[in-house]
């Protein structure tokens, strides 16, 4: 982005955050944004925020899906993909969108560029939980059934085993946003109630390792007795 469409774009943002009553000039910057800088992922961001606030969720959705396309497919190395804290930013959007599956692409993407990341591993969490939820509406809205299968479990697993990891590096990192830490609690033990407490770490890994040794060694028995038969 050049310094024109960079500040163009900061206006824009900046208009849209602060000034109360702008709507109209703010969607106004907005626009220009776009216009000056159509190849850039971050006026889409901005216009997609814009809309959600506007409540136009069809049409956020839609700047959002432009914004996806013009990075989600470069290579890590590639100048055209924003920086971090600006797809952190596109996540919650996303998200806000109800686009989970694609906000947690963009967070399995950040946690493997940036493991210590706090609020991606967080924000992670919350979004496999939103998953999980979506699928029980839909199973409700469609049959009724809301017994939990296979699939929603393992969701809410790895949304606790995300949730747990902000946790664990929130109190290493000494971070101090309380509302993430509080709400990161608050959907463990949301899901704590509906799963059982953890367990305790590598339990679950070893138990998986235990039982592909046994069925090998039974395979192998099987395969010995053909043999001796033959």
């Amino acid at each position: 982005m050049s310094g024109g469409e960079l500040k163009t774009w900061r206006q824009a943002t900046d208009e849209c955050r602060w000034e109360d009553n702008a709507e109209a000039h703010c969607e106004a910057l907005v626009t220009e944004a776009c216009l000056v800088a159509p190849n850039c992922p971050e006026p889409l961001q901005t216009l997609a925020s814009v809309r959600i606030s506007q409540e136009k969720f069809p049409d956020a959705r839609s700047a959002l899906t432009r914004s996806l396309e013009m990075w989600q497919d470069l290579p890590p190395e590639d100048t055209a993909i924003p920086d971090f804290p600006t797809r952190i930013s596109l996540s919650r959007l996303l998200m806000e969108a109800e686009m989970e599956a694609e906000a947690l692409t963009v967070l399995e993407r950040l946690v493997a560029e940036d493991d210590s990341s706090i609020e991606a591993w967080y924000l992670g969490g919350w979004c496999l939980q939103l998953l999980a939820g979506k699928m029980v509406s839909e199973a409700e809205a469609t049959n009724g059934d809301t017994t939990p299968n296979a699939e929603r479990t393992k969701l809410r697993k790895s949304s606790r085993d995300w949730l747990l990891n902000s946790l664990k590096l929130y109190a290493l990192l000494d971070y101090e946003d309380e509302r993430l830490k509080e709400h990161a609690e608050e959907l463990v033990a949301g899901l704590n109630q509906e799963l059982g407490p953890p367990p305790e770490d590598g339990a679950e890994e070893e138990e998986d390792w235990e039982d592909d040794d046994d069925d090998d060694k039974e395979d192998e028995e099987e395969e010995d007795d053909e043999m001796e038969e033959a």
